[in-house]
């Protein structure tokens, strides 16, 4: 399910945006045909129809995911990605309760997690208009991103903080 990953960018306000729009209607729809049923595949099927704006749809198979999460990482991934299907779709206040809950886990028991919880908490808050929350957890994860040296990883929280001006 790596195709769909490469399949999805970010846009100027870090939202997943489709690469290559047909071909990741391609991989989905051969996705959908197959009725995924193992968390991995059900995972990038949810990230996949998030990025093709099919919210609800997104929502119902990234729940399933969760449900199917046999570690700490892989309920903190399905999770995160659950709140971005939430927070696409409008729901911010949900998005927020799940990357919580996420980051307590990771910070909890899967530490190496925490960065990816702190930045989509971040994103999450920006987008309820809670700037000063946000830029506090956006320089916490700055920091830490800064400190594990992932170049790409420290690109997209220095963009998320610019969004905050």
């Amino acid at each position: 399910m790596r195709e769909i990953d490469r399949l999805i960018a970010y846009d100027e306000r870090q939202r997943m945006v489709p690469r290559d729009r047909e071909r990741l209607v391609a991989v989905v729809e051969s996705v959908r045909a197959q009725a995924p049923a193992d968390h991995a595949t059900l995972r990038a099927f949810g990230v996949g129809l998030l990025v093709l704006g099919e919210y609800g749809e997104a929502i119902r198979h990234l729940h399933r995911a969760l449900d199917l999460a046999d570690s700490d990482r892989r309920r903190i991934a399905a999770s995160i990605n659950l709140a971005d299907a939430h927070r696409y779709a409008g729901d911010a206040a949900t998005a927020e309760s799940l990357c919580r809950d996420a980051l307590a886990l990771a910070r909890q028991d899967a530490p190496e997690m925490t960065g990816f919880a702190l930045q989509h908490l971040g994103k999450t808050l920006t987008e309820l208009g809670r700037l000063r929350e946000a830029r506090h957890i956006l320089e916490e994860t700055l920091a830490l991103r800064v400190s594990e040296g992932d170049p790409e990883l420290i690109a997209r929280s220095r963009a998320a903080l610019r969004l905050l001006g």
